[in-house]
């Protein structure tokens, strides 16, 4: 039967592939989002561009496969942006370019003029020029359609780039006038030559985006270890001064900014509501000196990877009482003092400590402090054993805690878990990979937790167990039913498999997805920490309480 009425459907098909189109795809849909569409083919773009005209909203997760065929794909795209006219948000992530080149000169004569938000996932450069350079005389010469793409009128614009350059960024400010957010991240394989590099310059360039309030520029550094070092605390400077009203402001590989143009951010934009410089190893304590003299009301501050801040930075970040999450990725230098002033924030949901020098002494402070955490990574932190795990949810912190992150702690034993387990708090996503004296018994003891009196594997969501060396096969029919009936996310070692075993847990448990790979169970749920809490704190659906009930 067709549900008339049904307007927004958001699925993953992980599990399905052409033949589920029909069910799918409905004339009266307005948003459509499909995740991990590794089993479609370019037919996908050409049914929904057929079929739901009416779209508003779409977001395509396209797993790249080659036999799909790079042109089936670009003839897909062409058909599925002229059909969908009334488009205001489009969203194409796939991994590396499904698409020709000349399909993106295209998108101009397509894309409807409705079109508000933009994210193509990867793309080149030079392709996605194509795009912003036509002007309307071109557009209109091209004999491509009547209708025409003002860029003016868009206003949300996310891209993976080959790199990111100047040239690039003066097209985008001199283009797209009304940009409220602009995210730009690139993934150089190689050093850029200066002449196709970001320098003070296009930094400056950002600021003719007067509208502009979230901006985000990032170089990866997966591929190669480039960073923006054309840039420096002039270029920041520069922009700073006229992205005054800017409420978000994301710098990553930008190894030559210093404490000045820290500075020069915090006291230009006093409508920063969200701070983050991530692999800025100039970066000191003397950035947040003189941060509580500042009228700032920052909720979100990241310093990953930003190794030269220690305790005092942490201090004077605890002054910022609104603060909701707070990223230490990397920060070797921050230990149990700056632990001490974290744990007074009362507004603090999300903490990430990795590779920090924490002890079991800083854990027990948190634990019981007035720090009201939900998420907490202590992942790489071999400072802390059994004893500071059982201090940590031994206070305050076991009644809000949901997702905890214990990986490569090298001295986690099961007592660790056991003491979870005891605790009684409501774990929705726990990490242990590679806890190499994590065994049997953990996973038998998160077994044994239940929710409301209900199942056997209380509120696990996601468990991650990838090498914990002292999981052996036994453990493989802890997951089998009744137990874990929420989990959907299950990250396991080689040890734990066989072939036998995959095919049972699949045919059991068809909405849990199993990586065995080892490959991070984040980029499945979501490539942003935060996000993969907005899954977890949905309520259980009337459909999946029936379907526990009959498994009782």
């Amino acid at each position: 039967s067709c549900n008339l009425t049904l307007q927004s459907l958001r699925l993953d098909c992980s599990n399905l592939d052409d033949a589920a189109l029909e069910c799918i795809l409905k004339p009266q849909l307005q948003e459509l989002y499909l995740e991990n569409c590794d089993h479609f083919s370019a037919n996908l773009l050409v049914e929904i561009g057929q079929h739901c005209t009416d779209l508003r909203l779409l977001s395509l997760e396209l797993g790249w496969q080659a036999d799909k065929g790079v042109g089936n794909c670009s003839i897909g795209l062409e058909q599925l942006l002229r059909g969908c006219s009334l488009l205001e948000s489009l969203s194409l992530k796939c991994e590396g370019s499904c698409f020709d080149s000349h399909v993106y000169a295209t998108i101009p004569c397509c894309v409807a003029p409705t079109l508000k938000y933009l994210d193509l996932g990867y793309v080149t450069e030079r392709d996605v020029k194509q795009i912003f350079n036509l002007n309307v005389s071109q557009i209109a010469h091209s004999g491509q359609g009547k209708r025409t793409f003002s860029c003016a009128n868009l206003e949300k614009l996310y891209l993976v780039l080959d790199r990111i350059t100047d040239s690039f960024v003066m097209t985008i400010s001199k283009n797209l006038l009304c940009l409220t957010e602009l995210d730009l991240r690139d993934e150089p394989s190689e050093e850029p030559l200066v002449a196709f590099d970001l320098t003070n310059w296009g930094v400056q360039q950002i600021g003719s985006c007067s509208m502009l309030r979230r901006l985000s520029l990032v170089r990866s550094q997966d591929w190669y270890p480039a960073s923006f070092r054309r840039v420096n605390d002039l270029g920041i400077l520069l922009m700073a001064e006229k992205c005054t009203n800017m409420e978000s402001i994301r710098l990553g590989g930008f190894s030559r900014i210093t404490d000045a143009g820290c500075r020069a951010i915090l006291h230009s934009c006093m409508n920063l509501h969200v701070f983050e410089l991530l692999q800025t190893s100039q970066l000191t304590d003397l950035a947040f000196l003189d941060l509580p003299a500042t009228p700032l009301t920052l909720i979100s501050v990241s310093l990953a990877s930003c190794t030269l801040i220690s305790d005092y930075s942490l201090i004077h970040l605890a002054y910022c009482r609104n603060l909701e999450v707070l990223n230490l990725k990397g920060c070797r230098s921050v230990g149990d003092s700056g632990l001490k002033a974290v744990s007074r924030l009362c507004r603090l949901k999300t903490l990430v400590l990795n590779g920090s020098d924490v002890s079991d002494a800083g854990l027990s402070i948190l634990g019981k402090g007035l720090a009201p955490l939900v998420q907490l990574s202590l992942r790489g932190c071999q400072r802390v054993s059994d004893y500071g795990i059982a201090a940590l949810v031994d206070g305050f912190i076991a009644h809000t805690l949901e997702d905890l992150d214990l990986s490569s702690i090298t001295s986690l034993t099961d007592n660790a878990i056991l003491a979870l387990v005891r605790s009684g708090m409501q774990i929705i996503g726990l990490r242990l990979r590679e806890c190499p004296l994590i065994g049997d018994t953990s996973v038998m003891a998160l077994a044994s937790m239940t929710f409301k009196g209900r199942g056997f594997g209380g509120t696990l969501r996601l468990l991650d167990l990838w090498n914990c060396r002292g999981i052996s096969l036994l453990s493989a029919g802890w997951f089998r039913k009744p137990y874990f009936p929420r989990l959907r996310w299950l990250g396991i070692g080689w040890n734990l498999l066989s072939q036998t075993v995959l095919d049972t847990l699949r045919k059991e448990r068809p909405s849990m997805r199993i990586i065995w790979h080892g490959n991070e169970l984040d980029r499945y749920v979501s490539e942003d920490f935060d996000e993969l809490g907005k899954s977890y704190y949905e309520e259980e659906d009337e459909l999946e309480r029936w379907l526990m009930d009959g498994d009782r």
